[in-house]
């Protein structure tokens, strides 16, 4: 019945909960009317000088939820400026009160509706050597709420690219996508609004949750219990995963991260099949009602990838990250649009909206140089021409310097004369030289 609270928080009837609980209105009706719904954000009794501080209470709540042991100075000074009257002593009071509530406050965990809510977050995993270089290693966890079925991958970078493309996989694991994600505070998510004073939603978020149609909601600060499935996940994670797989004496900082994958894809295999004491249905069985609620993946996938500009050097070669890659010839000197694909390694080359080449990138710092054959011969024909125009311009120009050198000197060749004097000349004559 936790989901018939959720539903009557949201302002649905008596009637269209039963509907899509399945059970009779009666039963709703009995079930709510015998439960006392408390907000988390109400206090028990009036605070001392309510009524003056009730036009900034949202305010408050504001500076609590960005940090929950925000200064009362700051506050008050920012109260004052919009026309604060009362004094700091009333402030405080209730500024410790509200502390109180929200560390003291214990959430009650509630089961979602089939379909509605995945959760998100990152782990960090330690160290992995790949390429000679020690590097963070990540797993990405995608929970859904209702069947508590989990998508887990392992990679070595944060970055939002990065969380987009583990987004779409889990998506294609699962076979659809949940009404809403609940993210953690991450910065590829969620941005702090200074002005409004308040997390909006990443710009590029919210171009991706509109392309697959989910909506993105922020956990509280400091308030893990908002997302305690995923966080008991990644518990698990630890707690069971990483001891199975020392027990089969697999190392787990010298394991490439693509193998790991494959070794935590088995494991959750395992786990799905396993039946959940709470429910008595293993993560499977509540799957297929989960599957049939997703929506649809839509056919065409979102353009993650991050736009670089690149100059091609005069010599036929781009750089990226200290490596250099070679291009066309016909290239040099131009400007090209690099799409990069952290997850892949890969960057597409694009000029004037064309895609003119796909590069498969070194690592970053490698300083590597990777030269195509079919480069290096239009290098060379481009410098053979170029050559050549070379040469003609300074033959030209030696041409030009002798025959200045001889009008200087006086010696003009005698047809100049037979022109100059309307002499016809039918045969050349030969001139002493």
């Amino acid at each position: 019945m936790h989901q018939a609270k959720i539903l009557k928080q949201q302002g649905m009837k008596n009637t269209r909960i039963a509907e899509l609980l399945g059970i009779d209105r009666r039963t709703v009706y009995n079930y709510l009317n015998n439960t006392v719904f408390q907000d988390e954000t109400a206090s028990a009794g009036r605070p001392r000088g309510s009524r003056k501080l009730a036009p900034f209470f949202a305010l408050i709540e504001q500076s609590l939820e960005r940090d929950i042991f925000v200064s009362g100075d700051i506050v008050f000074q920012k109260m004052a400026l919009l026309g604060y009257t009362g004094k700091t002593t009333i402030l405080y009071d209730y500024l410790k009160k509200r502390r109180e509530e929200l560390t003291a406050y214990a959430v009650m965990r509630f089961e979602t509706i089939a379909g509605e809510q995945a959760q998100v977050d990152w782990a960090e995993c330690g160290f992995v050597w790949e390429n000679g270089v020690r590097r963070k290693r990540y797993c990405f966890v995608m929970k859904l709420g209702y069947s508590r079925r989990t998508y887990m991958e392992f990679t070595t970078s944060m970055k939002q690219p990065i969380l987009f493309a583990c987004m779409k996989r889990a998506f294609a694991y699962f076979g659809g996508i949940p009404q809403e994600i609940l993210f953690d505070n991450m910065k590829t998510a969620f941005l702090y609004d200074h002005q409004q004073c308040r997390w909006v939603a990443h710009p590029r978020m919210l171009a991706f949750a509109a392309h697959y149609g989910f909506t993105p909601k922020r956990c509280r600060v400091r308030r893990p219990q908002t997302k305690g499935k995923v966080e008991r996940e990644i518990r698990y994670l630890r707690s069971s995963f990483f001891p199975s797989l020392r027990l089969d004496g697999i190392d787990i900082t010298a394991t490439a991260t693509d193998k790991l994958n494959e070794h935590v894809r088995e494991w959750l295999c395992r786990v799905d099949r396993k039946v959940i004491r709470e429910f008595g249905e293993s993560r499977l069985e509540r799957f297929e009602r989960d599957y049939r609620a997703l929506r649809t993946i839509p056919v065409h996938d979102f353009d993650h990838r991050i736009i670089e500009p690149l100059k091609v050097s005069m010599d036929g070669k781009i750089t990226f990250h200290t490596n250099r890659y070679s291009v066309d010839a016909s290239f040099r000197g131009k400007m090209l649009e690099g799409k990069y694909d952290p997850d892949t390694g890969i960057m597409t080359l694009c000029f004037e909206g064309k895609e003119i080449k796909t590069v498969l990138l070194f690592p970053q710092g490698v300083k590597g140089e990777r030269i195509e054959p079919q480069d290096k011969q239009s290098l060379y024909e481009a410098w053979r021409t170029d050559r050549e125009r070379y040469e003609k311009r300074m033959k030209r120009r030696i041409e030009k310097k002798k025959r200045r050198a001889r009008l200087e000197n006086g010696i003009v060749h005698p047809c100049v004369y037979d022109k100059l004097f309307g002499i016809p000349s039918s045969q050349p004559r030969e001139v002493e030289a």
